[in-house]
């Protein structure tokens, strides 16, 4: 099967006037992810600012689970840990739930002593939650007392670096564009129709498998009349009032083959071995940037904000729908 011939933007990079938006479909679903790599939360709204999305005391990816050097720690090497479920209770506790072990209740300390943490070589910094989240999550995730810590991101800026600029790359990227903890962007957006040609691609390849956006971790989940991954090519993407602007494709990695369900890794390598085969680059340059990683969805920056809500109408470029 062939690649994608170049992921890049190559369109007008210039935000679209008024008379220049034209709909293709709407918000299917909305999810915010508070502690990297753990379960999910569906909203039916979501406020946006430059770190990504929030509504009321639920931050995208504001807490994390760290080694004790404080590197990141994900489902990529723990799957079982996108079984835990994260619950927010006022502005100063979350309760951590995972099957078959008692909740923990966790007291959030935004005064507490900051700490240097990582995320894919990016310094930032956070508060540790304490010993008895630790000894909690280190059980689960390393089946040990010790191992883990806890992290919270204080409210306020992103405490990672600004990423060099790359104008082949990624042409629409801008100064900013970081998020608190998420891998590398504030937002993800990801069409159902691309969702459903994977699952048509992998019923054809007679791979048992059927995959949900759950599995991609997406912010914004769309629907509509649109071919697979014409998201790709939507250089700003209208919802409301607000306007998000796409920094890049998303290059996937392990991780989508990662159950959100059971927490296990589908033992054929699938969905990822599959996307390989027709959505990795076949441009020299993204090559050399992204290997064989496929590209899935879409990394979004906010261009401006507001709040968008399930069901809102999804307005591209005409010259792009």
């Amino acid at each position: 099967m062939p690649g994608v011939a170049l992921g890049a933007l190559r369109t007008d990079l210039n935000p679209p006037q008024d008379t220049d938006w034209v709909s293709v479909g709407r918000v299917e679903k909305l999810y915010l992810y508070p502690v990297k790599s753990l379960a999910h939360i569906e909203v039916t709204s979501m406020d946006l600012a430059q770190f990504g999305g929030y509504l009321g005391n639920i931050r995208d990816r504001q807490f994390m689970v760290t080694d004790l050097k404080g590197k990141f720690v994900t489902s990529r090497r723990y799957p079982n840990m996108s079984l835990i479920q994260p619950k927010l209770e006022g502005d100063d506790k979350i309760i951590l739930s995972y099957p078959g072990k008692p909740d923990i209740q966790v007291k959030i300390n935004p005064e507490g002593e900051t700490n240097t943490c990582e995320v894919w070589g990016d310094g930032c910094q956070g508060v540790d939650l304490g010993d008895e989240a630790a000894t909690w999550l280190s059980d689960i995730i390393l089946q040990k007392p010790q191992g883990i810590r806890f992290m919270y991101h204080k409210i306020g800026e992103s405490s990672r670096p600004d990423k060099a600029r790359n104008e082949y790359l990624m042409p629409l990227m801008r100064e900013g564009d970081k998020p608190l903890y998420a891998d590398g962007c504030p937002y993800l957006l990801l069409s159902q129709a691309s969702v459903q040609n994977l699952n048509k691609v992998l019923k054809e390849k007679n791979i048992d498998l059927e995959v949900e956006e759950t599995r991609f971790r997406p912010n914004i989940h769309v629907t509509g009349d649109f071919s697979p991954h014409a998201e790709d090519q939507w250089s700003y993407v209208k919802i409301g009032n607000s306007v998000l602007r796409n920094i890049g494709v998303c290059t996937r990695c392990i991780y989508t083959t990662v159950n959100p369900k059971t927490g296990t890794k589908d033992k054929g390598g699938n969905p990822l071995k599959t996307l390989r085969e027709y959505r990795s680059t076949e441009d020299s340059v993204e090559k050399k940037a992204y290997g064989t990683s496929p590209f899935f969805g879409v990394n979004m920056g906010l261009e401006v904000g507001g709040r968008i809500e399930t069901g809102m109408e999804v307005m591209v470029r005409k010259s792009e729908a």
